[in-house]
């Protein structure tokens, strides 16, 4: 299942985001501990070399050099913006480790080899193919090297497909364990939920997207009344209480090439 995604539009969306990300991603922060936690059963030594794709403002990135102090990280973002701010934001506190930046497409780049860890928080439910990214992943990787990474599964975001029509297509858990095996990896863990912000109406959701970058899915009007519709069906389908809820399905999964 392919995604037809502007990548154009997804880096201008992002490079607006940049300076609100790491404060508005509450949810990718609650998803990056979770990774990490996940990431520490695995490690029980320091690995040697790690990518971490679509590093963003660093809200993993800053656990990753914290919790597994790999010899050597490589960060990769599609949006020299969010690495200027990652640089800002995370980077001061772990000024001894060795690191390097690849700023570019994860999809189309090469990427380094021999490495030990590939890993990716809240990235890939924007690539056009990620079948194709974890093949290009094993040949990155090792033997027996890691490819660890959380997206998003199909109820993700569901108030606001439903209320405007506007969503990716998310693969299912079992598509991405399918294509995976597939690959010659075998599955370590694999994990979902469902998580959930409350907002005081309809309009917070949109302000809350536009501040962590979600906007970039395609481009869509808002006329006056288009919003009007919008906030009376959110609201009408979804409120409790006197508040609405966002949905989040992270999928979390680690996997080690045979």
């Amino acid at each position: 299942m392919l995604n037809i995604i502007d990548k154009q539009r997804i880096r201008s969306r992002f490079s607006k985001a940049a300076q609100s990300y790491h404060s508005a991603a509450v949810v990718q922060g609650q998803i990056a501990e979770k990774m990490i936690k996940l990431l520490r059963n695995i490690f029980l030594i320091r690995p040697d070399r790690v990518l971490e794709i679509g590093c963003g403002t660093g809200l993993f990135s800053h656990l990753l050099l914290l919790q597994l102090s790999p010899k050597h990280t490589i960060f990769n973002d599609i949006c020299p913006e969010m690495i200027k701010s990652m640089k800002s934001i995370v980077l001061p506190q772990h000024g001894s480790q060795h690191y390097s930046f690849i700023c570019a497409d994860a999809e189309t780049c090469s990427l380094p080899d021999e490495l030990d860890l590939i890993t990716s928080c809240s990235t890939i439910q924007w690539f056009e193919d990620p079948s194709a990214f974890f093949a290009h992943c094993h040949t990155a990787l090792q033997a027996h090297g890691i490819l660890a990474f959380s997206t998003f599964g199909e109820e993700n975001m569901r108030e606001i497909s439903s209320t405007t029509g506007v969503g990716l297509t998310y693969h299912t858990q079992s598509a991405l364990v399918a294509e995976l095996l597939a690959l010659g990896y075998e599955i370590l863990s694999v994990e979902e939920e469902l998580l959930s912000l409350s907002f005081e109406n309809p309009l917070q959701v949109l302000s809350h997207l536009k501040e962590t970058g979600v906007t970039g899915i395609k481009n869509h009007r808002w006329t006056k009344s288009k919003l009007q519709a919008y906030c009376t069906e959110y609201i009408d389908r979804y409120a409790v209480g006197t508040q609405v809820p966002l949905t989040y399905h992270p999928i979390y999964i680690i996997a080690k090439k045979r």
